[in-house]
């Protein structure tokens, strides 16, 4: 199946604007826009299809720059999700894949910049993320381990694109739910219901985080969520992933804000950060960031 996306109008000035483009929102303006309210309604997004197979994209070589919505498409037979780093000039994507293959489990790199990407979502299932690209070298990747420890990325799952002005400034969507990640901890605004929700989503703590959802049939042993999923994610063991994945944030980097749609089903949830520690290297996780929720 070959990418797809939805163009957008561009205003007479956009070149003039794309310029000034900013990479991320600031964690100041992200902390002061989405702190105690939704953020504001923006223009239109683009909306750039990925489809996932197993092990490779199908995404787009050349992005236009601004604001962007990724709809991830699983076609493949296990779970996959879309990493997207913004890489410094003079770095390549040989570069960026060498790196993610030394640091491996352990924190990157500071020229791969965390920009966020859909999260995981199981074969036949969609997910999707709307962000604020500027200009540059990225990559997307898959490090989704399964049914061996490899990451997907070891397997060739990675694309290199561009991104390209001209381009127009935009505000991210209006969001009923504010979700801020901190160290080590996911913050909400409100709990989170049952249907569809906009979550605006902020790193505002010190290092890169990211959030995987995941939710249990109400069968599933209580209590044994986080174990069972942080045990497969270091030994899969030829096993699938416990639980059901429904999308969330890859890694961002502090002061960056991406907003999700879903549909929430009732059932369990479990949310849960796999970011290295920059101090020990240990995952989030291990440092308490993980949160179980039961949707009615």
């Amino acid at each position: 199946m070959s990418p797809s996306r939805v163009p957008r109008a561009r205003d007479a000035c956009c070149f003039a604007a794309g310029v000034a483009l900013l990479l991320v929102v600031s964690r100041g303006e992200a902390q002061q826009r989405f702190a105690s309210a939704p953020a504001a309604s923006g223009s239109a997004s683009d909306v750039v299809i990925v489809v996932a197979h197993d092990f490779a994209f199908d995404l787009p070589a050349s992005i236009s720059a601004g604001l962007t919505t990724f709809e991830l498409r699983n076609r493949g037979k296990q779970g996959h999700h879309l990493e997207i780093v913004r890489l410094d000039s003079g770095k390549t994507a040989g570069d960026a894949v060498a790196a993610l293959i030394k640091a491996g489990r352990g924190p990157r790199p500071a020229w791969l910049h965390a920009i966020g990407g859909p999260n995981a979502a199981m074969p036949g299932e969609n997910s999707n993320a709307t962000i604020v690209l500027g200009p540059g070298s990225y990559l997307a990747f898959c490090e989704v381990p399964g049914p061996t420890a490899m990451r997907h990325y070891m397997k060739g799952m990675v694309k290199p694109f561009t991104v390209t002005l001209p381009a127009r400034l935009g505000k991210l969507p209006a969001a009923d739910v504010v979700l801020n990640l901190v160290d080590f901890d996911f913050v909400f605004s409100h709990p989170l219901t049952r249907g569809h929700h906009v979550l605006a989503i902020t790193n505002t703590g010190t290092q890169r985080h990211m959030m995987l959802i995941k939710r249990f049939p109400s069968d599933y042993p209580a209590g044994t969520t986080a174990k069972d999923l942080t045990g497969w994610a270091m030994n899969p063991q030829g096993k699938s992933a416990p639980g059901a994945s429904e999308g969330g944030v890859t890694e961002i980097s502090p002061g960056t804000t991406v907003v999700m749609s879903r549909d929430f089903r009732p059932g369990r949830y479990l949310l849960i950060c796999f970011s290295p520690d920059e101090t020990d290297g240990k995952p989030h996780f291990a440092h308490g960031m993980q949160k179980e929720l039961t949707i009615e």
